[in-house]
């Protein structure tokens, strides 16, 4: 009997710490495969280094970060992580679909944080969101947020198997259990 890898969506709003959580993990779970959009974006300005990021943002966000999450899925193999913020229905709803038609066992893992904190997140790592882009996250994230804690579907028709809130200080811990990996005591 073959059991189905697992396919971790790590989402949080734009400072949570989904990037850390990444690195930490990769450090202490090196078979995880991780698809991050954060890498894509590095790898595209060494081309378009040029053009503002404004411009490039759905290229590397929609098309890129897409195309090779596909790649990957199609390739096969073990765990799998996928960062993005997941607070978009459509995102959301699509890697959900993708995974199941990959044979992929598939979860989301949102790290909860208060807004002062995310900003902060966001001054830390040198790339802030603009204002207008960031509220939309935080509306949308207050919105999934309660649909979290009451247990409900994060949008209709949107069943995960698992799905789970987590703190920035628990995210490493709890996605490495989830992809299969032994527990760790400190992380970061």
């Amino acid at each position: 009997m073959t059991t189905q890898p697992p396919l971790v969506l790590l989402g949080g709003v734009p400072g949570a710490g989904k990037t850390a959580a990444l690195r930490a993990i990769a450090g202490i779970a090196p078979s995880v495969r991780i698809v991050d959009s954060d890498a894509v974006r590095h790898r595209l300005s060494r081309v378009v280094g040029w053009a503002p990021y404004a411009v490039c943002r759905p290229f590397v966000h929609i098309l890129a970060h897409c195309a090779i999450l596909i790649q990957v899925l199609r390739r096969g193999g073990g765990p799998l992580i996928v960062h993005d913020p997941g607070t978009r229905w459509w995102s959301r709803r699509l890697l959900l679909w993708l995974a199941l038609q990959c044979g992929y066992c598939p979860a989301a893992v949102f790290i909860d944080i208060d807004r002062d904190s995310a900003l902060d997140g966001q001054t830390l790592r040198g790339r802030v969101v603009r204002r207008h882009a960031f509220d939309r996250h935080w509306r949308r994230w207050n919105r999934m947020r309660a649909r979290i804690a009451a247990g409900a579907p994060l949008s209709r028709g949107e069943e995960w198997p698992r799905l789970m809130m987590t703190t920035r200080v628990r995210a490493v811990e709890d996605v490495v259990i989830l992809v299969g990996e032994k527990p760790v005591a400190e992380a970061w």
